[in-house]
């Protein structure tokens, strides 16, 4: 009788922490987070991940990585089958898109069980994140470029301030051309200026053109969308760039360099065959590594308008096919939260955030950039797919560097071909 009474006490007691188990499996949530950044720049991501699941032992959260080039795609076969990462990183252009297709889920009863942060109005981007007025996706980090150049040549050339007008630019860069001896030594100013659809000649162009008060496309007052540059503007506008070539400013080699990663571009700042380029904050610090001397960021020149950049970024939606969107959701709050930035090496897309959070000395034009930063919002709701206006815009430039146009000549075929791109994109 005793060994049975405790052979039933044993196996109550067994059931009981059986039972125990299971219901703590079963309180227990798993998300999946997909980002595509590459593995070697997300150590302060792996970092802020890792620290949430410390501290949240009933929600946990597994780090996915799937290249940029794929994840669309994934996305686009996962969802409609059910499946899919709860939460996902999306490029800014990305979210308005994936929520015309249903592959994001609305996040406006979220938002307004819990804002996150100072609210979701504190965010930079917001309007690239929302789709007839209603919330798909969280601004998550944001960047933008800024001036990137070696103080060492500037005060051996003479220049005591970073040029803050193009013109002022323009005329430093020759004072750094003759300071290296007028040879392939060093130039003064740098860019990609290759012809490929996805040259950062595109960057550099729309820059001067918002910083004068123009831009390719708008809408007028009745909606209508228009080009909205005049030929002189686009004229002057190539010319610009394209003096620093018949100045001998800017290496004609060049001309066939699209990516301002480029090893021209990145190493020739360290080695002083460049005193001043332009960069995002990741090329950037590629290049403060390659350096044995101290490079520094500046603001962007003003033109006769403003100061500008373009603002890009990432952002987070969140799958309509989560079991748990509430966790999901605030898994998302923390991303964009300060105790994540204290690891992450990224820009805070959380306007609040960006003067709280302390940047290094060398960085300080991204800075200075982000706040007066505009999205490409505006080329993107227009009827011509942005892929095909960068693509004129930089064959044309393009054409007028390597000689086989005059900037009136370039100027007049972008309007025109913008023109029919726009009645093409109406019909």
């Amino acid at each position: 009788m005793l060994k049975n009474r405790i052979s039933m006490v044993f196996c109550s007691t067994a059931l009981s922490v059986m039972l125990s188990s299971w219901a703590s499996a079963q309180e227990k949530v798993e998300l999946t987070f997909r980002q595509f950044d590459p593995p070697t720049e997300i150590q302060g991501l792996v970092a802020a991940v890792d620290s949430w699941n410390a501290s949240h032992p009933e929600v946990q959260v597994k780090l996915q990585t799937m290249s940029g080039g794929d994840t669309l795609a994934q996305l686009a076969r996962e969802v409609p089958a059910g499946a899919g990462p709860d939460v996902q990183q999306l490029a800014f252009v990305w979210t308005r898109d994936l929520a015309k297709s249903k592959l994001l889920l609305q996040l406006d009863p979220l938002i307004a069980d819990k804002s996150p942060g100072a609210g979701i109005k504190d965010f930079l981007a917001l309007e690239l994140a929302t789709l007839d007025g209603k919330v798909f996706g969280v601004p998550w980090t944001a960047d933008t470029f800024s001036m990137a150049y070696r103080p060492d040549l500037l005060k051996a050339a003479g220049v005591a301030n970073f040029p803050d007008t193009w013109d002022a630019l323009a005329d430093a860069s020759k004072k750094l051309s003759e300071a290296g001896g007028g040879n392939a030594d060093q130039y003064g100013f740098c860019f990609p200026a290759g012809s490929s659809p996805d040259s950062g000649m595109w960057i550099l162009a729309n820059y001067y053109l918002w910083s004068n008060g123009s831009t390719f496309v708008d809408q007028d007052s009745a909606g209508k969308w228009k080009v909205s540059v005049t030929p002189q503007e686009l004229a002057k506008t190539i010319e610009y760039f394209n003096k620093f070539f018949v100045d001998g400013t800017a290496p004609e080699n060049l001309i066939t360099v699209n990516a301002w990663g480029d090893p021209e571009l990145v190493g020739g700042l360290g080695r002083g065959d460049c005193a001043i380029t332009f960069f995002p904050p990741q090329t950037f610090r590629a290049a403060e590594k390659q350096s044995e001397t101290p490079l520094m960021t500046a603001p962007i020149p003003k033109g006769s308008a403003k100061r500008i950049s373009h603002l890009g970024g990432r952002a987070l939606g969140i799958n309509p096919n989560s079991k748990h969107p509430k966790e999901a959701w605030e898994f998302i709050q923390y991303l964009t939260g300060p105790e994540t930035f204290k690891t992450y090496n990224q820009y805070p897309a959380q306007k609040s955030l960006i003067s709280k959070l302390a940047f290094p000395a060398s960085e300080q034009g991204y800075v200075e950039m982000l706040p007066v930063a505009q999205t490409f919002e505006r080329y993107i709701s227009s009827p011509i797919p942005v892929s095909s206006m960068t693509a004129l815009v930089n064959r044309e430039f393009g054409a007028v560097f390597s000689g086989q146009r005059n900037p009136e000549e370039a100027a007049t075929a972008i309007i025109q071909q913008l023109n029919e791109l726009l009645a093409r994109g109406k019909g």
